[in-house]
């Protein structure tokens, strides 16, 4: 009896883990997949990225280094950088230009949808970071970046209550919105700060403990 209840915990361990990383997965090609959407359409016209001086190879998602092992005993984190090319802003200010919200106002339904629908459960925050570079004040650049990552909190709010009501009240709890300022700055190949990149906005998805 004993080996048979060690069997079936083990199965039971496997099809939450291979969940967990189903849902990750999903998490990450859709963005993917919304992104390539959106950039062909900048490239062909049909938006324009008013102040973004991205280049089509800067507008590749960066996902971070994979998550730690789900035996961990700590939340996996499924992490995504969002070039300038779809979420941006003019230098020093935090309101968000038409082609972010126009990203958002289709990004953010699919990211709701994972995080509140069947298997949501197992998304514990969906946290959005802020960052600039490092010109200017300390305190000043940090509250830049809180006032960043709440535009983009509260644009995604408003698309997700209007396109998709009912994930609204659960996206609107587990959702928040951080600014980090000037820290984590990124640097180019030869160690060079690249301010370009530094300036970003990073969506972490936390997921539940195995």
């Amino acid at each position: 009896m004993k080996s048979i209840f060690a069997q079936d915990s083990r199965d039971s361990s496997a099809v939450v883990t291979s969940g967990v990383a189903d849902l990750m997965t999903s998490l990450a090609v859709i963005f993917i997949l919304l992104l390539v959407a959106y950039v062909t359409r900048v490239q062909n016209g049909h938006a324009d990225p008013v102040g973004s001086h991205a280049t089509p190879t800067d507008m590749t998602p960066r996902l971070d280094p994979r998550p730690p092992p789900l035996e961990a005993k700590r939340p996996s984190v499924q992490t995504i950088t969002v070039p300038d090319a779809a979420i941006n802003f003019e230098f020093g200010k935090s309101a968000l230009l038409p082609p972010a919200e126009t990203f958002l106002s289709e990004a953010m339904p699919h990211y709701a949808s994972i995080t509140c629908g069947p298997g949501g459960q197992e998304v514990e925050a969906f946290v959005i970071e802020g960052y600039t570079d490092d010109l200017g004040d300390d305190l000043r650049n940090l509250r830049l970046s809180q006032d960043r990552s709440f535009a983009v909190l509260a644009k995604s709010l408003e698309v997700i209550r209007g396109k998709l009501p009912w994930a609204y009240e659960c996206f609107l709890q587990k959702a928040t919105a951080n600014g980090r300022g000037k820290q984590d700055l990124l640097r180019d190949n030869a160690g060079q700060l690249d301010r370009d990149k530094s300036r970003r906005v990073i969506f972490r998805i936390h997921m539940r403990p195995a």
